[in-house]
C-alpha cells in the first residue's frame, strides 16, 4: 500500500505544472508536491525535501531531464523518475530510459501519468526490498564463509540440468586451493582423493546416482602441498515436481583431527590390551588363587585358577567377583573360621592403607567334605594408575597335611613312649613281685634244711607265684596282639548289630541283675573299622556298666551316636557307681588300675578299651560321678 507522496516536479511552465497536479489530485493519490525550475532548487531538494519520486519536463532554460538524471545518480539514490514531455522520438524515450528513467508521459496524455507513477513508486519499493534482503543474503553468504573456514567445512552443488558445479569456498579451501584455482567438478574432486580411496569414491557415488538415494562416506585427500587429509562427505538430491533429480547437494568436512585422534586412541586401546593380555598372562601363569584390589578394596583383576575356585566352591559371586568388594565377599565365607577372617580384614586393610609392607598368614577352608589349607599373602599394588593390593592365596593343603601328619605322628611316638614307659613299669612291678618270690622261695628250698611242712608251703607259694606269672604274660600277649592286629582287613560295622550280639552274648548277665540296655544310632549306623576291636570295645564298655551297677537300682544303660562334621561321636552312659575322677582321674585307662575292691576284676579292661580306641585314630573321654553313674565318649574320624 503507497502512503502519502513527496513528488519533486520540475517544471518552469506553471500552467503545466498546475495542470499535471490536477490530474494527480483526480486521482486520489495522497501526495505533498514540491515544483522547482533551477538546476540549484532541483539539487538542494533532493536533499531536504528527500521526494519519493521526481517529474521533470524534458527541456528548461538552465539544464534539462538529462542533467537531472545525471544529478540524481551523482547522490547514489535510487528515486523512480518520470520524464513529461510534448513530444518525443523514439529513439529519444530509449536513450532516456537506458539513462536510468522509469518511465515518460506525453503532455497530451496525462490520464497515464497516476498509474505510472503508483507503477514507477511500487517498482522502486520492490527492488529497495529486494536489495535489502540481497544484502543480508551477502552478508549472510559471508559469514557463512567465515563459518565454512573456521570449522573446515565446505559445500557444493551440482546442476544435473546444465552440468555445472558450484564449490564453496570452504571446499576449495579444503582441497588446498585458491577460490576459482581450479574449475569445480567431480573429476577435479577425484584428483584430489588418495588413490586408495578412489575406487570406493566413484562407487558409492555411482550407487547413490542409480537409486537418488543419500549417501554419506570417509574418504582420504591429498591436498595441493602433499599432505594427506581426512575427509567426511555427504549429499542428496533435489528433485523437481515430477520427482527426477535436478541438483545435487553436497556437504564436505575435515575430519582429519578427529581421525588421528581416532589412531592414537585406538593404538593406545591396542597397547593397553597387550598390556592386559600380558599382565592376563601373567596372571593366569602363576599356580595361586590372585585377586588385585583397587584402594576401595574392590576387585579388578582375577587370574583363571581364582575363576576355577569360585566355580568349583560355588561362591555365588557375579563375574568372578570383578567389582565387589573382596572384604564383603570374604565376611560371607562360611567354611572359614571367623577368628581367620577378622585376621585375613584387618591385614588386608593395613596392607592397603600403608600401615604394614606385607602381610602373611594360613587358614583352612572346607569344601567337598575336606579341608583345603590356604597360605594367604598380601603384598601393596602401587603404580601411577593405581593402588592397592594383591591377594595371593597359595593352596599348602599337601603341606599343610604333611606337616599334620607329622605333628600326629609325634605326637603319637611321644604318647605312645610315655604308654610303653608305663606299661614297661607296669609289667617290671607287678612281675618283679612273682619273680621274687619264686627266687626267694627256690633259694630256701636249696639252701635250707626244712620241714616237709615248710617245703610244702614254700612249693605252693611258688606254683601261685608261677600262676600270677603266667596271667601277667598272657595279658602282655593280649595287649600285644591289640597293636599286631592294626592290618587286618577293615569291614564295615553296624553299631546296632553289635549291641544284638552282646546282648545275646550275656543274656544270663542281663536278665539275672534286670539291666536294660538302651540304644539310638539314627544318626549313623555304621563304621568303616576292624569289627574285633569295635566288638571288644563294645562289649567292654557294657560288661564294665553291668559289673559296677548299683544295687537296688535299676541299670540303664544308653548308647547314642552322632554324626559331627568329620567324625563319628559315640557315647556309653549308665547310672551305676560311678568314679571319683577327682582322686582317680588320671589313672582311670591304666593298666591293673581298679577303683572298687569289693568287685572281682583284674583292672585291664578300660586299658584295653582306650588302646584299642587309639588303635583305631579315635580318642576317649570319661565324665562320671559317684553314686550317680558313668558317661564314656568315643569320637572317630571319618
Amino acid at each position: 500500500m503507497i502512503q502519502s507522496l513527496k513528488i519533486l516536479h520540475i517544471e518552469d511552465v506553471k500552467s503545466d505544472a498546475e495542470l499535471v497536479e490536477r490530474t494527480l489530485r483526480r486521482s486520489d493519490i495522497a501526495f505533498e508536491n514540491l515544483v522547482v525550475d533551477t538546476k540549484e532548487e532541483y539539487t538542494k531538494a533532493l536533499h531536504e525535501f528527500n521526494p519519493d519520486v521526481i517529474l521533470s519536463d524534458h527541456s528548461l532554460p538552465s539544464f534539462n531531464s538529462l542533467d537531472a538524471l545525471q544529478i540524481l545518480k551523482r547522490t547514489g539514490r535510487n528515486i523512480p523518475f518520470i520524464l513529461i514531455t510534448a513530444t518525443m522520438s523514439e529513439e529519444f524515450a530509449v536513450n532516456v530510459m537506458k539513462e536510468g528513467a522509469s518511465d515518460y508521459v506525453l503532455k497530451d496524455r496525462l490520464q497515464r501519468l497516476p498509474s505510472a507513477v503508483i507503477n514507477a513508486v511500487r517498482k522502486y519499493q520492490l527492488d529497495n526490498e529486494r536489495q535489502v534482503y540481497l544484502d543480508k543474503i551477502f552478508a549472510s553468504e559471508e559469514l557463512f564463509t567465515k563459518a565454512e573456514l573456521l570449522a573446515e567445512f565446505g559445500t557444493w552443488r551440482l546442476d544435473l540440468v546444465t552440468n555445472i558445479t558450484n564449490w564453496s569456498a570452504g571446499t576449495y579451501k579444503l582441497l588446498g586451493y585458491k577460490q576459482g584455482e581450479v574449475e569445480p567438478s567431480f573429476e577435479n574432486f577425484l584428483k584430489n582423493v588418495h588413490p586408495d580411496d578412489v575406487i570406493e569414491v566413484e562407487r558409492n557415488f555411482k550407487n547413490a546416482f542409480n537409486s537418488f538415494q543419500p549417501a554419506k562416506g570417509e574418504c582420504r585427500i591429498i591436498n595441493k602441498d602433499g599432505s594427506v587429509r581426512y575427509l567426511y562427505t555427504q549429499f542428496e538430491f533435489e528433485l523437481n515436481e515430477k520427482g527426477e533429480p535436478e541438483h545435487i547437494i553436497g556437504f564436505n568436512q575435515d575430519v582429519t583431527r578427529s581421525e588421528l585422534a581416532k589412531i592414537v586412541i585406538q593404538k593406545n586401546i591396542e597397547e593397553l590390551k597387550a598390556a592386559s593380555d600380558r599382565q592376563t598372562g601373567i596372571l593366569n601363569a602363576m599356580p595361586p588363587n590372585v585377586v588385585l584390589l583397587n584402594e576401595a578394596g574392590k576387585i579388578v583383576a582375577v587370574n583363571e585358577p581364582w575363576r576355577k575356585f569360585t566355580i568349583a566352591n560355588n561362591l555365588d559371586v557375579p563375574g568372578h567377583g570383578i567389582d565387589f568388594n573382596y572384604l564383603a565377599i570374604f565376611e560371607k565365607a562360611t567354611r572359614v573360621d571367623a577368628s581367620a577372617i577378622k585376621k585375613i580384614e584387618k591385614g588386608i586393610r593395613e596392607v592397603i592403607t600403608g600401615a604394614r609392607n606385607e602381610f602373611s598368614t594360613e587358614y583352612s577352608y572346607g569344601s567337598d567334605n575336606k579341608v583345603v589349607w590356604f597360605q594367604l599373602v598380601v603384598a601393596p599394588l602401587k603404580d601411577k594408575a593405581q593402588k592397592g593390593a594383591v591377594v595371593l592365596h597359595i593352596d599348602i593343603t599337601d603341606r599343610k597335611i604333611s606337616e599334620l601328619e607329622r605333628d600326629r605322628m609325634t605326637a603319637d611316638l611321644v604318647q605312645h613312649n610315655t604308654d610303653l614307659e608305663k606299661f614297661a613299669y607296669i609289667i617290671s612291678h607287678n612281675l618283679r613281685a612273682p619273680v621274687a618270690n619264686i627266687i626267694g622261695a627256690s633259694s630256701i628250698l636249696n639252701n635250707m634244711e626244712v620241714s616237709s611242712g615248710e617245703k610244702e608251703k614254700l612249693n605252693r607259694g611258688i606254683n601261685t607265684s608261677i600262676l600270677r606269672l603266667d596271667e601277667i604274660i598272657n595279658d602282655l600277649n593280649q595287649i600285644l596282639q591289640i597293636k599286631g592286629r592294626i592290618n587286618e582287613i577293615e569291614e564295615i560295622v553296624y553299631f546296632s548289630e553289635l549291641v544284638e550280639h552282646i546282648k545275646i552274648s550275656i543274656r544270663n548277665l542281663i536278665d539275672k541283675d534286670n539291666v536294660e540296655i538302651k540304644y539310638d544310632f539314627s544318626e549313623v549306623n555304621d563304621f568303616f573299622a576292624l569289627k574285633p576291636y569295635l566288638y571288644s570295645i563294645f562289649f567292654n564298655l557294657i560288661s564294665n556298666s553291668i559289673k559296677y551297677r548299683r544295687q537296688k537300682v535299676h541299670s540303664v544303660i544308653e548308647i547314642r551316636s552322632r554324626l559331627l562334621k568329620n567324625k563319628i561321636e559315640l557315647t556309653f552312659a549308665d547310672n551305676g557307681m560311678g568314679i571319683d575322677l577327682k582322686k582317680n582321674g588320671d589313672q582311670i585307662f591304666g593298666l591293673y588300675k581298679r577303683f572298687h575292691s569289693n568287685i572281682e576284676g583284674k583292672g585291664m579292661g578300660l586299658f584295653m578299651v582306650k588302646t584299642q580306641v587309639e588303635t583305631l585314630g579315635g580318642k576317649i573321654s570319661v565324665k562320671s560321678e559317684e553314686n550317680k553313674g558313668t558317661e564314656f565318649k568315643l569320637e572317630f574320624k571319618i
